[in-house]
This record gives structure tokens, sequence and C-alpha cells, in this order.
């Protein structure tokens, strides 16, 4: 009867503990170095093989942001000689970010699957559509030198570098909270 007792006490002292790093804002990951090493290690490694991967695939993911571009750009007013000006042979290579989401949703330890497959569910199309808008905005900042669009195409440049790495972070997080 006293072990359950000491038991009962130890779970609702590890519950107060939470509840107060909570409070304080502190993040407790349980986290080993070794375990942080070998996360960086396969991470670097998913990235190589994912990047291969990329390489050939690419081109196609390339054409479907292009597909949806173009429909936009033809709203905006943009002519097909316009749009077919615009040469993107190898433009797949710059769009390699979600190589690092992947990888990331993969090589990141205690990750739930659940939690897993919600980031890819989130952040492929929240990436993809990163893509489409940064096309997008290279038309009027090519075509009319317009500086807001110069200013679109330079944060989404930066947003999509960070991108992968913020909705990692927010699904990593997420599980502690």
């Amino acid at each position: 009867m006293k072990g359950k007792a000491t038991e009962k006490q130890k779970a609702n002292t590890n519950e107060e503990e939470k509840e107060e790093e909570r409070r304080r804002g502190e993040l407790k990951l349980n986290v080993s170095s070794r375990q942080i090493i070998i996360f960086l290690i396969e991470f670097m490694a998913f990235s190589v093989v994912f990047l291969c991967i990329w390489y050939y695939i690419g081109e196609f993911y390339q054409g479907i942001i292009f597909f949806f571009a173009k429909n936009i750009l033809i709203a905006m007013g943009y002519t097909q000689l316009q749009i077919s000006a615009v040469r993107l042979s190898h433009a797949y290579l710059v769009n390699f970010n979600l190589v690092p989401l992947f990888a990331l949703a993969i090589a990141t330890p205690k990750m739930p699957l659940k939690s897993r497959i919600e980031m890819l569910a989130v952040g492929i199309p929240l990436i993809f559509l990163l893509h489409v808008f940064d096309l997008v905005a290279h038309f009027p900042m090519y075509f009319y030198g317009s500086e807001i669009a110069k200013l679109v195409v330079y944060s989404i440049g930066v947003g999509n570098v960070a991108m992968p790495f913020v909705i990692w972070f927010v699904f990593f997080v997420k599980k502690f909270y």
C-alpha cells in the first residue's frame, strides 16, 4: 500500500514539474548528445539520398509549378509569348527545399508517424505554393522592374530556405506541449 502511494506521489510530482516547466517556457527535450549527433548524421544522409532522387523528379515537379503559375500569369494579363520567353530548363535544381523537409521528417527521433505525416501534409503544399508565387512574382520584376515584386521574390527566396526548418520546428516542438 505504501509503495502504491509513493508511485502516485512520484507521478503527481512529475506532472507538476512538467507543468512548471511549461509555465516558465522551458522545453525539456530529453535527448542525449549522442542522439543529436545520430540525428544530424541521419539528416545529412537522407538529404543526400533525397537530393539524388530530386535530380530526377525535380523537372516533373517544376513542370507542375509552371502549369499553375502559367494559369495565374494568364489571369494577370501576361501573354503566351511573354510566358514562353522564360526558359526554365534546370530551374528545378533551385526548388530543392522539399529535400530537407523529407529528410527531417524521416530522421527526427521520437517523432510519431502521425506527426511526420502531418508535417509533410502541411509542408508540401505550403512549399509548393511558395514556389508558384515565387515564379509568378518574377514576371513583374523582370518585365516591369517592379520593386514590390522584387521584395516579394527576395522574401520568398529567404522563406523557401527557412520554411522546411520552420515547419519541422513547429511539429517537433508541438509534441512537447
